[in-house]
């Protein structure tokens, strides 16, 4: 099983989804981002920067996930931590929000779609089970798998870059431990857990 640490800004979600179960069990190491050194990461193949953290504490640390990817491992950027402002070739690209799409199905307003079928997260969970919402998405990287993409505008909302840097870089606009911490939205939870099962058995890049 692959090490994963996730970052912890010291919200009430992150308490909720970092510290307690059904997904604390997947976690090596919780590491409070204020106090996160190199050396906190030496045994860790996985690094998650949790949804919606603190956005200066991302940057006084980001020098840190660069020597983290140039070591071969895997950076995990999930929703709401402007990564635009921090990750070298991302691009954000605002699209149309609406909070309450997820109870909006039946009038066909999803408008995302998979763009790679044989991603292997899908063999721990299906298309259905990743629809909330979203929070904008990305220009496509050069290199980069986008494994979720808005149907028109062809913007990513997960893609995979296994040449980052030298790491691999895993970003997505979908925030799950956000809404799993603040208690709404189930899929969010069923998203989360798949994921971390997924990151828990993903064949590594070195």
């Amino acid at each position: 099983m692959n090490s994963i640490a996730a970052l912890d800004s010291g919200t009430p979600y992150h308490i909720v989804s970092l510290h307690k179960k059904p997904f604390n069990k997947f976690f090596s190491k919780v590491i409070y981002i204020p106090e996160l050194q190199i050396d906190d990461l030496h045994d860790v193949d996985i690094l998650i920067v949790t949804c919606a953290s603190s956005i200066e504490k991302i940057l006084e640390h980001k020098n840190i996930f660069y020597e983290f990817l140039k070591a071969g491992k895997t950076l995990v950027v999930m929703g709401r931590n402007d990564a635009e402002l921090w990750l070298h070739g991302v691009k954000l690209s605002k699209l149309p929000f609406n909070f309450w799409w997820w109870l909006d199905k039946k009038n066909n307003s999803i408008d995302i779609e998979v763009s790679n079928a044989d991603y292997e997260l899908f063999k721990y969970i299906n298309f259905n089970d990743m629809i909330w919402h979203y929070h904008d998405g990305y220009e496509p990287m050069n290199g980069a798998i986008s494994v979720i993409e808005h149907k028109i505008q062809k913007k990513t909302i997960f893609l995979d870059n296994k040449d980052y840097y030298g790491g691999r870089l895993i970003l997505t606009s979908l925030d799950p431990f956000y809404h799993h911490g603040s208690f709404f939205m189930p899929n969010a939870t069923k998203f989360a857990e798949a994921f971390l099962r997924y990151l828990s058995k993903m064949e590594l890049y070195k």
